[in-house]
């Protein structure tokens, strides 16, 4: 890997070759107005069961949100950008 953020390229280690780049077009919001799935499919096709429970779920969220926020304010962004 070369470069840092948007410009980050993973190159093929023998070869030198770039295989895979940054490309902000994908970048997923990180504020959307709502997110629904459907795991019938899953499950019906794959045998897939949940095992993560809505209330664990939201608390995983919500701790992975505040690991952000804490490794932003190590870092010096303002709290106002958060």
């Amino acid at each position: 890997w070369r470069g840092d953020k948007v410009d980050e390229i993973g190159f093929d280690q023998k070869t030198g070759a770039p295989l895979i780049e940054i490309d902000p077009r994908y970048y997923r919001p990180t504020e959307v107005e709502s997110l629904l799935g459907d795991a019938t499919k899953a499950r019906e096709i794959l045998g897939w069961q949940a095992t993560t429970g809505f209330d664990e779920l939201v608390s995983e969220m919500m701790e992975s949100d505040l690991a952000q926020i804490r490794r932003g304010l190590t870092e010096g962004v303002d709290r106002n950008d958060i």
